[in-house]
């Protein structure tokens, strides 16, 4: 018997509606006309035997027969996406590994040390997923993360990779070859801040033993992406992780303003699921990376030219 099965182009249209909430930005989503649009609802409507939107004004409404199908399909779709982007890789993506990074330690240390693993391990597959340093392992699909903090993550078990350590620096124009004369000086000179982590410059002060009376003036932005780029063209004095710095000191396109680090009291960890510390990618990963980092300490940050003097 034929199935009882709507067009997947009405599909389609339904799924981007109600995303949109607008036929006029469900159209433009699918390119395709608002008249398209229009019409593949209406055929579904015709088909179903149901009312799945209505209009109150410019406003489109879905209705409760539209939202509990909804509900349904939205699913059904994700799992037909999954099967078909299944079938391009020649593999399921639940059989990969995934790996949780940070934006900003992936792009500053991830990619090499992932280099190196998918060069060992070819038939490996794994993905890696944008993920925040507070991230919650219990409603995570991750199998594994490189996150920030004090090693304490519920339903994760964590290994101390190293120490964060924070760096003073500024754009040649604004900080001496020899860096700044004393710790006092930092304070004639705009401090970007990071909105993300509002602490950090007020941590670095007392750790260096800096007594300050005023506030700590200076533009606020949201991470170090962001605070490393206006550093470098001067806005102002940056304190960041040193981990984060070594390609712009190396260049000589950022100065360490002082010549020592501070640490932050947290560290970078590698943590698992404790859900997921059996899978077979996992374990491949595990034990790959305890020889190549525990016993080997590759992929620690090298030496920093400071500490070499």
């Amino acid at each position: 018997m034929r199935r009882f099965l709507p067009s997947l182009s009405a599909l389609h249209a339904f799924d981007a509606s109600v995303r949109h909430l607008s036929f006029t930005k469900a159209a433009e989503d699918m390119g395709i006309t608002q008249s398209g649009i229009s019409r593949q609802i209406k055929n579904l409507e015709d088909f179903l035997g149901l009312t799945l939107f209505e209009r109150a004004g410019p406003k489109l409404i879905l209705t409760e027969e539209g939202a509990r199908y909804y509900d349904e399909i939205s699913r059904l779709l994700d799992k037909l996406e999954d099967v078909s982007i299944d079938a391009v890789r020649g593999r399921k993506a639940q059989s990969m590994l995934k790996i949780g990074f940070p934006p900003t330690l992936m792009r500053r240390w991830g990619a090499a040390m992932l280099t190196a693993f998918a060069a060992t391990h070819p038939q490996t597959w794994f993905e890696v997923y944008p993920c925040r340093h507070d991230l919650d392992f219990a409603a995570s699909e991750l199998d594994l993360a490189f996150v920030r903090g004090t090693g304490n993550w519920s339903g994760a078990r964590s290994q101390l990779l190293f120490d964060e350590e924070l760096i003073v620096v500024g754009a040649p124009k604004l900080v001496p070859s020899g860096g700044l004369p004393n710790d006092e000086a930092l304070l004639e000179y705009p401090l970007i801040q990071n909105s993300s982590r509002p602490s950090l410059w007020l941590h670095w002060l007392r750790g260096a033993g800096v007594h300050y009376k005023s506030r700590i003036y200076g533009p606020r932005l949201p991470n170090f992406d962001m605070i490393l780029e206006c550093a470098i063209g001067g806005m102002g004095l940056a304190v960041v992780p040193e981990l984060h710095v070594r390609t712009e000191l190396a260049a000589g396109i950022l100065r360490p303003a002082l010549s020592r680090l501070q640490t932050s009291g947290e560290g970078f960890y590698l943590c698992f699921p404790q859900a997921r510390m059996n899978s077979a990618n996992v374990r491949i990963f595990r034990d790959w990376f305890a020889t190549e980092f525990t016993r080997r300490r590759q992929f620690l940050p090298p030496a920093h030219p400071l500490d070499q003097k």
